[in-house]
């Protein structure tokens, strides 16, 4: 059952904290459970199907997945709907998911990793700094990062994209939320230099716009 972004209505205040001018709650229903922050939703699980993806953009992400990842970083973690997505998809795959927030690593465990799937390795860093500290290599690396101003200048600089290109072996998928043409254009340039053939990909009805990258190895 997806998420209705336009009617949806909750029943229950499971979280709420105030800090740095950021409002964070998790609210649920009968049958949804949701991550808000500043009153936009930003995760959405279904109780019923948790594996399920609820959203849009993140159907559209689903869309654009191989077809097998043994190795996958997830850098954004949000409510984690991604990556109970892929521990069903292939639960054998080994899963690192990156958030420079502790407090959303700590209420996805307590809210929104189901007791039945085996968890990710959470990490609690920069994403940047990750990639350059890591030595691991992925197959596939899902980038998701927001500010409270939408996407951090780091998805528009050369340097996260030297970084992942060292750490990728396979397909890189951003969500992008792009502010101005501008922006699209900078991160489809980046994407096409240092990982390799870049499409973006519309999410109808919203600004949302997913980039699918292959790598292409030198």
């Amino acid at each position: 059952m997806d998420f209705n972004l336009q009617a949806y209505q909750a029943d229950h205040l499971l979280h709420l904290s105030v800090k740095a001018g950021r409002r964070l709650s998790i609210l649920e229903n009968a049958t949804h459970r949701w991550l808000e922050i500043d009153g936009v939703v930003q995760s959405a699980m279904s109780l019923a199907q948790p594996g399920h993806l609820c959203l849009p953009h993140q159907q559209q992400i689903a869309e654009q997945l191989p077809a097998q990842a043994t190795r996958v970083l997830e850098l954004g973690l949000g409510g984690g709907d991604l990556t109970r997505n892929l521990a069903m998809r292939w639960p054998d795959a080994h899963r690192d998911c990156v958030d420079l927030d502790a407090e959303i690593l700590t209420l996805f465990q307590q809210f929104f990793q189901p007791a039945q799937q085996r968890p990710p390795q959470l990490h609690h860093a920069d994403a940047l700094h990750f990639l350059l500290e890591s030595r691991e290599h992925y197959d596939l690396v899902l980038l998701d990062l927001f500010s409270q101003d939408g996407n951090p200048l780091l998805l528009f600089q050369a340097p996260l994209y030297q970084a992942l290109a060292q750490r990728l072996g396979g397909t890189l998928i951003i969500n992008l939320l792009p502010r101005t043409r501008l922006e699209l254009e900078q991160a489809l340039r980046l994407a096409w230099e240092w990982i390799g053939p870049t499409e973006a990909h519309a999410v109808p009805g919203y600004r949302n716009v997913i980039l699918h990258s292959t790598r292409v190895i030198p």
